[in-house]
């Protein structure tokens, strides 16, 4: 079994940049990329927020030719966020110096092509026939995102496409460190891409009122920006957003023979079910997730010195989410600091917790924790969540943890190594 797993590239496609030096840039900067979106009428939805990447897929100028084709967006994001992290490990320039059969692909979605099954729908509705297109089931089944890696980067080893909900890109991850760990490859590419702008899942998560509903006087109706606040006062719901986060793992002998720089180290990691309920989180199972992660990666807690949040902006998974952090630290749970990205970016669903896996590792290159954006205390949650504003520090260990519907979670902790 390999010594050590590293991360040696990393990569995002966000609505607020479509790069990770972009996203991180606006995340720092405490930007959102949160909008109202003309698309989303009222016609056929019950909310217009959305965190949307401008202008990229299919249809559009900047469309990848290599997957034209297949018309779903989460593949699309997918790939963009895949050449990014592969491109940033170097791996890209040393063609014929590693085995093409032993790097795996790992790359999940919670829903996959749905906006490609909706828009043929469609087309059959106008066209009054029951034709559709020939791309219509390749470019909608969730595995094709790692097809598709695996056909345009010439990499032939394991493929799995895990649909864990919200926790989707996380368990990727993880599934990518335990082929390594395995022996079944010394490279992978791990992560998840999501875009899931219908009416139906949209309409869906509004009637079972996980989204921010549209309340006059709420704070976003003047500023849509401030539409997701994690850990606030008023929080109400989450927003919908799309993207995709992609991380190269590596084994230490991998790294070490084809010259790779390791960005950190995949120390420990975890994944768990609840058993519990449909969509509720269970307290106690993800308490037991992340205490196994930590013990698995040969930590107390006291090591963690900074915790990426799941953190929706939901009224439940925050206070859940809190207490759960209250009991893993214990007496220093007002001390290591927790933020969530999600303020600025949403919720990108299967994507998210690959995009907050990358953020992670960029953190601990940078030793700057990114902020809780559109933060007002609530005296019930009374923890330390980097409110509104970036804060540098010194990371040696970053946790990142996501919760899925199904009662799914993981927990990844990355160590740095620069």
């Amino acid at each position: 079994m390999p010594s050590a797993i590293h991360v040696v590239g990393h990569g995002v496609i966000t609505c607020l940049g479509r790069d990770i030096e972009s996203t991180w840039a606006s995340l720092l900067a405490g930007h959102s990329g949160i909008k109202r979106r003309n698309a989303l009428g009222a016609d056929q939805y019950l909310q217009d927020l959305g965190g949307v990447v401008e202008d990229f897929g299919p249809g559009s100028a900047t469309e990848d030719p290599t997957i034209a084709k297949l018309g779903s967006r989460f593949l699309h994001l997918a790939m963009a966020a895949s050449r990014e992290a592969w491109g940033r490990s170097g791996l890209d320039g040393k063609t014929g110096q590693y085995d093409p059969d032993r790097v795996a692909v790992v790359m999940g979605s919670a829903f996959g092509g749905l906006d490609l099954l909706d828009s043929e729908q469609a087309r059959m509705t106008r066209r009054r026939g029951l034709a559709v297109s020939p791309y219509l089931i390749p470019g909608m089944i969730i595995n094709q995102a790692a097809g598709q890696i695996s056909q345009q980067l010439k990499l032939f080893g394991p493929s799995v496409a895990p649909a864990n909900a919200c926790a989707s890109g996380g368990h990727a991850v993880a599934l990518g460190a335990l082929l390594l760990q395995a022996g079944e490859a010394d490279l992978a590419i791990c992560g998840a891409g999501e875009s899931a702008f219908t009416p139906t899942v949209v309409n869906g998560f509004a009637t079972m009122k996980a989204l921010l509903p549209k309340k006059a006087g709420d704070r976003s109706e003047s500023d849509p920006g401030q539409a997701s606040r994690p850990f606030s006062f008023d929080r109400a719901g989450f927003v919908l957003a799309e993207g995709a986060g992609a991380v190269v793992l590596a084994t230490d002998e991998a790294r070490s023979r084809l010259g790779l720089m390791s960005e950190a180290e995949l120390l420990g990691w975890a994944t768990n079910s609840d058993g519990f309920h449909m969509a509720m989180p269970s307290r106690e199972r993800i308490v037991t997730c992340l205490r196994t992660a930590i013990r698995r990666a040969g930590l107390e807690p006291g090591a963690i010195d900074y915790y990426n949040a799941h953190g929706t902006s939901t009224v439940v998974n925050d206070q859940v989410e809190t207490s759960v952090l209250k009991e893993v630290f214990g007496d220093r749970a007002g001390t290591p600091p927790i933020s969530s990205i999600k303020g600025a970016l949403g919720h990108s669903l299967g994507a998210a917790s690959a995009i907050e896996a990358a953020v992670s590792v960029h953190a601990l290159g940078a030793q700057v924790i990114p902020p809780t954006i559109n933060h007002i205390p609530d005296p019930e949650l009374d923890l330390d969540y980097v409110p509104n504003h970036a804060r540098e520090a010194r990371l040696d260990v970053v946790m990142s943890a996501s919760f899925g519907f199904g009662g799914t979670n993981n927990a990844l902790i990355f160590r740095r190594t620069q």
